[in-house]
Parts: structure tokens; C-alpha cells; sequence
């Protein structure tokens, strides 16, 4: 075997394994995208639009990458100097995630699948950029007229897939409707038999009230929105109640990571349904005083409202 064949081999082997990497990668983003989006914005300055869309441009990146290292296509001009950018971003990105918070819990970068650290993730990314340096020594790739129409049709088919399958929901936010303005019954809260009144008064002020199931997905998936925003802005009135069998409280926290928020633990059907004023969970409600002002949801709530809602006399 000549060395120019063996080198061909080596390169392919290791394009191949490149691919399937980013491809892997991509892949295992899919189911979360969403928690994805909400790590960039915990970590980052970016606000919650731009890091779901981000979240879904960086993955189907990561699929358009994959296939041009597994096809030997646009290797040179294409898939070596935008995967050299990309993971060092991701590593910088993950050494200011270091230095921050640390080294803890899962970065995300191959999804549920495969838990990861942040530490991890770099050594990962490491290992692949020297092995991109040994393709770029030894690569060799497909070249034919119109390569770069045919790559420009594959970028918007391969790169925009995550979009379709996960629609950004900033596309689906609607403009706000006029205030409620109708009393809510919070003294419930503070006179029920069955539960322990809250330790903070509710019943003066602006408060973010959130009404949630510990079971409830939805539920914990607005805890968790919440929590990213309590990080960021700590004066945010947040307040849960809670409705569920408290053997299922350390089990909603481990999952939510959401202790930075003020909760009660609410029980009784019908009083909670007339607090709530309904059956649907999660259920945002603003509040001032005892008035009901709006109510959200977990996609719609946003930070920088309430902020300016707050300075409102």
C-alpha cells in the first residue's frame, strides 16, 4: 500500500469519525432544545429569544458539519475552519462556565445521553481539534462544478432542520391582552385548615404568584424558567404554591433546582381551584395588592416586564 493511499484511509477514518460525532451530538440536542436554549441564557448575557434560536443554529450547525466531514465535502474551505471555530467557542464558552459556577451537573453537549461536565466537554473538545488538525494535514475531499450551490442548499435544508423540528416559541408569543383587574382570594391561603399559611404576605404589594403540580411537566418546566430569572434578577417577587403530595417536594426541587424561589405547599382541591381560579397548571398570575393584574405563561413570562411593571406606581 502506497503512502498516499494509506494517508486517503487514515483521513477517511477519522472524517468519518468526526461526522459521526457532531451528528451524534446534534442528534442527542434534539429532544432537549428548549432546556438547551434556557442553559445558554442561565450562562450567558443573551436574553431568551435570541438563545432559542441560538440553541437551534448552533445544532443544526452541528448536523451540516457532521455530513461534510462524513461526505468529504467543502472539507477545506468549509467544514475544517467553521468546526475549529465553533468548538473553540463552545470551550471558552464552557471555561467562563468553569470559572462561574463550576464544574457540576450536565453541560448539555451531547443532551440526556450522554451526561457530561463542563471539564469533560472540554477535554472532548480538545481531543477533537486534534484530530481535525490531523485531517487538515491529510485531508482530501470531493470537488465538481456548482459545489458551492449545492452547499448553500444543503445549509438551509441540514442546518434548518432543528428549527422545524422545535419551533423557536418566541414565534407563537401573541401580543399582550389588557389587564385582568378582578380580585383573587389569597386570604385562602392565609385561613385554610388543611395548610400552613406562607411565610411572607402576599396579600400586600406586586407578587408573581405561580401556581403549580409537583408532577406536572409544565410546571417544572416554568420553575425552572423561573429560577434562571431569579438568578439573574433577584428582586423578582416570585412565589409557587404548591399543589402535590410533599413525598414528591425533593424530587420537584432536585429536578427544578428552584429553592432560590418562596414557596408554599397548598392542598385541598377546591380551594385550590378557586385560587387558581381554574383547572389549567402552571398558572402565572400578577398580583398587586389583592388584584389580579395578568397572567402568564411559562413561554411568555418575561423578565424585563415585570422589571418595568415593578417601577410602576
Amino acid at each position: 500500500m502506497n503512502r498516499s493511499l494509506l494517508q486517503k484511509i487514515i483521513a477517511s477514518v477519522l472524517c468519518v469519525l468526526t461526522g459521526g460525532i457532531f451528528l451524534f451530538s446534534a442528534y442527542s440536542k434534539l429532544p432537549t432544545l428548549e432546556q438547551f436554549g434556557w442553559t445558554i441564557v442561565e450562562t450567558t448575557p443573551f436574553n431568551w429569544t435570541i438563545a432559542e434560536w441560538l440553541a437551534r443554529l448552533l445544532t443544526g450547525l452541528e448536523f451540516f458539519l457532521g455530513f461534510l466531514f462524513i461526505a468529504h465535502f467543502r472539507i477545506k474551505k468549509i467544514a475544517i475552519p467553521v468546526s475549529v471555530i465553533l468548538l473553540v467557542f463552545f470551550t471558552v464558552y464552557l471555561l467562563l462556565v468553569i470559572k462561574v459556577y463550576g464544574s457540576n451537573g450536565n453541560c448539555g453537549c451531547f443532551g440526556d445521553t450522554i451526561p457530561m461536565t463542563p471539564l469533560q466537554s472540554v477535554y472532548k473538545n480538545l481531543a477533537m481539534l486534534l484530530v481535525i488538525g490531523l485531517i487538515a494535514k491529510l485531508q482530501y475531499e470531493w470537488n465538481f462544478r456548482y459545489g458551492h450551490v449545492l452547499t448553500g442548499i444543503l445549509f438551509l435544508g441540514i442546518a434548518g432542520f432543528p428549527f422545524l423540528y422545535s419551533p423557536p416559541e418566541s414565534i407563537y408569543l401573541e401580543d399582550r391582552k389588557p389587564d385582568i383587574m378582578k380580585p383573587i382570594p389569597l386570604s385562602i391561603l392565609y385561613q385554610s385548615e388543611l395548610n400552613a399559611p406562607p411565610e411572607w404576605e402576599l396579600r400586600k404589594g406586586k407578587h408573581i404568584i405561580a401556581f403549580m403540580s409537583m408532577t406536572c411537566i409544565y410546571c417544572r418546566k416554568a420553575a425552572k424558567r423561573m429560577r434562571i430569572m431569579k438568578q439573574k434578577h433577584p428582586e423578582l417577587p416570585f412565589h409557587i404554591v404548591l399543589n402535590g403530595d410533599t413525598t414528591q417536594l425533593k424530587t420537584f426541587f432536585d429536578d427544578t433546582k428552584a429553592d432560590n424561589i418562596h414557596y408554599t405547599i397548598f392542598n385541598g382541591v377546591e380551594q385550590f381551584v378557586t385560587l387558581n381560579g381554574g383547572h389549567t397548571l402552571p398558572s402565572i398570575k400578577w398580583v398587586k395588592d389583592t388584584t389580579l393584574i395578568r397572567e402568564s405563561n411559562y413561554i411568555n413570562l418575561d423578565e424585563d416586564e415585570i422589571l418595568n411593571w415593578m417601577k410602576q406606581p
